[in-house]
Formats: C-alpha cells, sequence, structure tokens
C-alpha cells in the first residue's frame, strides 16, 4: 500500500509541477515568476504528499466517520484511495493556486 502511495504521490507531484512550467514557459512569464511559481506548486505537492504519513491514522478515522465503514477490518484498496485523494488534492489546490495567482495575484504577468 506504501509503495502505490509513494509512486503515485511522486507521480501527480511531478505532473503539477511540469503543468505549472509548461504554462510559464508558454505565456512567456518572467524566469524569476517562472522558478517561484514552478517551486512553490512543487513545494506544496511534496508537502501534501508528505502530509499523508503522519496524519494517516487522522485521515482513517476521518474517512471511516465519513463513509460510516466499521473500524474492524478496512479495505486496503478504500485506505489508499483515501491517501491518493488527498495528495491529489494539495497538488489541485497548488495548480489552481498557480492559475489564478498568476493572472490575477501579486505574481501575475506584467
Amino acid at each position: 500500500m506504501v509503495s502505490v502511495v509513494l509512486v503515485a504521490g511522486l507521480v501527480i507531484g511531478a505532473t503539477g509541477t511540469g503543468l505549472v512550467l509548461a504554462d510559464a514557459v508558454r505565456r512567456e512569464l518572467p524566469p524569476r515568476t517562472r522558478y517561484v511559481w514552478t517551486g512553490s506548486v512543487g513545494v506544496v505537492s511534496l508537502g501534501g504528499f508528505l502530509a499523508v504519513y503522519p496524519f494517516e491514522n487522522v485521515l482513517y478515522r476521518l474517512y471511516l466517520e465519513v463513509t460510516g465503514s466499521p473500524a474492524i477490518a478496512p479495505q486496503p484498496r478504500e485506505v489508499t484511495a483515501a491517501l491518493l485523494l488527498v495528495t491529489l488534492a494539495a497538488s489541485a489546490v497548488a495548480v489552481l493556486a498557480y492559475g489564478f495567482g498568476s493572472r490575477y495575484g501579486p505574481l501575475k504577468a506584467a
């Protein structure tokens, strides 16, 4: 289970960071702005990926409360799906923050 989340988290983070870099290059953002946004998305994606492990028990209990599943024997695919969802959500929030921030925020293109 851990290896699936590990590989998927790295792929999700790298994909999000690559999308941001490709868009920043396409829009011809200044190099400093491009590096700030790409680095920020990479750090948030990595943080969301790594945050899953220390808070695994908390996330698992939250998942059980939301789904109403019994806590006796969780199915591994359910736990894996919940952990992947947290990783994907962190990366998606980072990419959306880039999308809005680079167009409307203080680091928008001149």
